[in-house]
């Protein structure tokens, strides 16, 4: 009988033990599962590739480190912010060009190749500016600048699906955009120049300007830089004597212009002309050092040969007519630009 009751309870205490063991096993199946169940937390790991912030870093990490991109993320600033010191690999290879304290600057190409309908072939090499910032109005402005990119490209694209047999005995129709980006105080300034060849003895050439304003991330059209008196009979004419002495070409030579050709709207004149009309026709930026840039294309003012008829005005000669905000922007003392780290660094 002794025997027996210590048989029985051996087997009870085996029992008791493998309860024990089989929870403590379900426990840490439930555990490990909750743990890995897609859209939980992952476990902290160390960020050792510069700025760049690991999408596995801490809550923590996250809230005060630059944010990471998204792979299904259709905002071109997040390619900033993914990696500021490194190029990326496609898509999008994105290069860094400079950061500031506040904001950062990029580029990623756009290009394309092929053969039209008619025959022609053609050639697309353009750059897209991009810039990240922690304010999030950046990027709405990166999507302008992306559908003016857009446009361009299949406003080429257009011209080489109508192109004919007969143009395609020609050279490649081609299309080339670079931007050169500056920070201007508080702006950010891009200038666009390039060329596109669609047939004929030659190309057009590109030269644009873009001036933003990185406190709201807004383009600030010609009609901001200047005040309304600029658009006025006496300020027009104003403005054209300051700026008739200084164009010149920039393919250099004898391009020269003056004051009454201007006010005239060119050498070609079109419909009615005003003494503001040869402002619709001008090309805006500001530049460093407190100046403004005026731009014509060729023909406007002289022969295709002397390229753009450019002049550098210093801001402070246009009183009156450049308005005071712009030059409060661009002239405000921020930190300077900071290059962006070597590869690695």
């Amino acid at each position: 009988m002794k025997l027996a009751e210590r048989s029985t309870n051996r087997r009870m205490t085996l029992v008791l033990v493998g309860a024990v063991i089989a929870a403590g096993l379900v426990g840490y199946l439930v555990r490990y599962r909750s743990a890995v169940a897609p859209g939980s937390a992952t476990p902290s790991v160390s960020v050792t590739t510069g700025a760049f912030v690991d999408p596995t870093a801490s809550a923590t990490a996250r809230s005060t480190a630059v944010p990471s991109v998204s792979p299904t993320s259709d905002k071109p600033s997040a390619w900033c912010a993914a990696a500021p010191n490194v190029v990326t690999a496609p898509p999008p290879k994105v290069e860094l060009l400079f950061s500031t304290a506040t904001w950062r600057s990029c580029t990623t190409k756009v290009t394309r190749s092929g053969v039209g309908a008619g025959g022609v072939q053609y050639k697309v090499d353009t750059t897209l500016p991009v810039f990240w910032s922690a304010n999030q109005a950046v990027d709405a402005l990166n999507s302008t600048i992306r559908s003016r990119i857009n446009d361009d490209v299949k406003g080429f694209l257009a011209t080489v699906g109508e192109a004919t047999s007969d143009e395609a005995q020609g050279g490649a129709f081609t299309l080339s955009e670079l931007p050169r980006i500056n920070q201007v105080g508080r702006l950010a300034v891009i200038q666009f120049t390039g060329e596109e060849y669609a047939g004929g003895s030659h190309g057009a050439v590109i030269d644009d300007w873009i001036n933003i304003d990185t406190d709201t991330w807004t383009i600030l059209d010609k009609n901001q830089l200047l005040l309304p008196a600029a658009r006025q009979a006496a300020g027009a004419t104003r403005l054209a004597r300051l700026i008739a002495p200084k164009i010149r070409g920039t393919n250099g030579g004898s391009c020269t212009t003056d004051a009454a050709t201007l006010l005239a709207g060119g050498q070609m004149p079109e419909g009615t002309v005003t003494p503001s009309s040869y402002e619709q026709s001008m090309e805006t930026g500001v530049q460093s050092g407190g100046e403004l840039v005026v731009d014509f294309a060729p023909y406007y003012l002289f022969a295709y040969g002397c390229g753009v008829g450019s002049a550098t005005l210093d801001l402070r000669d246009l009183s009156g007519l450049i308005n005071p905000e712009t030059v409060a922007l661009a002239t405000a003392t921020v930190p300077p630009e900071v290059a962006p780290s070597p590869f690695g660094g």
